[in-house]
């Protein structure tokens, strides 16, 4: 497969057809037409979909495409957040990027799988006496504790169930439609509003908070031009740190999942030596498993790729999801083989594999918490290989892919649980 000389038309309006296929309408549309590009319209906007390695390259070419204005407002109202990151492009993306990099050191991402530890250790208690556990839902809770702890959020005890509640619904309501959306927008509305106060608290009495946390850091957030910005703006950046470590819980499950649906990576986990094995495994995870399944962009201007003329003012949307399962660089993308990745170049990871976006971490778009996902990966994996015996029971393990971001439809239920006293892994 590859691209023609002309893009093509693969319906007049797609934005039911997407909603009704949801990870899969973008790859079921490249077979059906043969090309890995084709145009529609979505949500009544002309769209260019793209797919594959080399379609992410160029759709993170900033000479082509910006991100400033791209993402559809549903989405900034519920998931990014009006005036966050995701939308900024330049000085302006750049100075912010820096300041989100700033806070992703290796000693603080390390801090923060200690925090996650330790709020664990603390619900196994509770999951020890209990009957069944839906590990999503708990995992949720484990990472906003950690996460708002982390960032020095002054956040009273009672309130953190709330918190999580519409972390969740930031997350799962935003490509929601009908009244999860809606939920989800009130759900954003009330969490910027509460740490609009907390943040309004602490620029009248500065001095009661550690300035090195990342609370203080986007409390004290400035423009490119110096002057402070509005609170609302630094509680949107707030909720883009805690959000995406609440969504790293889907990974945790996924990974779960897959030692359970592929008995012979929970055996190779637990051999000797197995720390290559479980890098690829983690990758496999990101690959294999739907997280996000689209990234939206705004054509620059005027240019011609393959034949085909982008035209300036389009919306173009990057595959996410069929990037990580192109037949075209994948051998057998269906499969689960993490093995795949003994073979694989250095930089497979820049745009061939974007679970959480592509090209680089400094200059792009890529998440900047991709190395928290992968340390939280690495933590929960071991725990569950070598801490805990636990018991998986009958259940709908299946993923609904007309579900934006999906999860088993059990949401994983364990059962049985308990620690174990002693190991041998060190």
């Amino acid at each position: 497969m590859g691209y023609s000389r002309e893009a093509p038309l693969a319906s007049h309006e797609c934005t039911l057809a997407l909603a009704r296929n949801g990870y899969h309408y973008i790859g079921a549309q490249c077979a059906r037409l043969g090309n890995d590009l084709f145009q529609s319209r979505l949500l009544f906007k002309k769209t260019i979909f793209l797919r594959g390695e080399e379609a992410a390259k160029l759709f993170y070419d900033t000479n082509f495409f910006t991100r400033q204005d791209a993402a559809p407002k549903r989405l900034q109202k519920t998931l990014f957040g009006v005036g966050g990151i995701q939308g900024l492009e330049g000085t302006a993306h750049h100075q912010r990027k820096a300041l989100f990099l700033s806070i992703m050191s290796q000693s603080r991402i390390d801090w923060l799988a200690e925090l996650v530890e330790q709020h664990w250790q603390s619900r196994l208690r509770h999951w020890e006496t209990q009957a069944p556990v839906v590990l999503l839902d708990e995992l949720h809770f484990i990472l906003c504790r950690a996460a708002v702890e982390w960032c020095g959020i002054p956040l009273q005890d009672e309130n953190f169930t709330e918190l999580t509640k519409k972390l969740v619904l930031m997350i799962e309501g935003a490509a929601a439609i009908g009244t999860k959306h809606w939920a989800s927008r009130r759900a954003r509305l009330t969490a910027e509003n509460n740490l609009i106060s907390l943040i309004d608290d602490y620029r009248r009495r500065p001095e009661t908070t550690d300035q090195t946390l990342p609370f203080a850091i986007f409390a004290n957030l400035r423009s490119v031009n110096g002057t402070l910005l509005p609170s609302r703006i630094a509680a949107v950046e707030l909720l883009n740190i805690l959000r995406p470590i609440v969504a790293v819980a889907r990974y945790i499950v996924f990974s779960v999942q897959a030692m359970h649906e592929y008995p012979s990576c929970y055996d190779k986990l637990r051999s000797e030596g197995s720390a290559t094995f479980k890098r690829h495994f983690i990758q496999e995870v990101r690959r294999y498993y739907p997280f996000f399944p689209f990234l939206a962009a705004r054509v620059k201007k005027d240019f011609t790729w393959h034949g085909y003329q982008f035209h300036q003012g389009w919306q173009a949307i990057l595959d996410i999801h069929g990037t990580n399962h192109d037949p075209n660089r994948w051998d057998s993308p269906g499969e689960f083989r993490p093995e795949r990745f003994e073979k694989e170049s250095e930089d497979y990871h820049r745009f061939a594999m974007i679970p959480q976006g592509g090209s680089d971490h400094e200059t792009h778009h890529r998440c900047p918490g991709e190395w928290i996902t992968l340390r939280l990966m690495d933590l929960a994996i071991d725990k569950f290989v070598w801490q805990l015996d636990y018991r998986i029971p009958p259940q709908n393990l299946g993923l609904d892919f007309k579900s934006i971001p999906t999860h088993p439809r059990s949401k994983l239920i364990i059962d049985n649980i308990r620690r174990i006293k002693s190991s041998s892994h060190i």
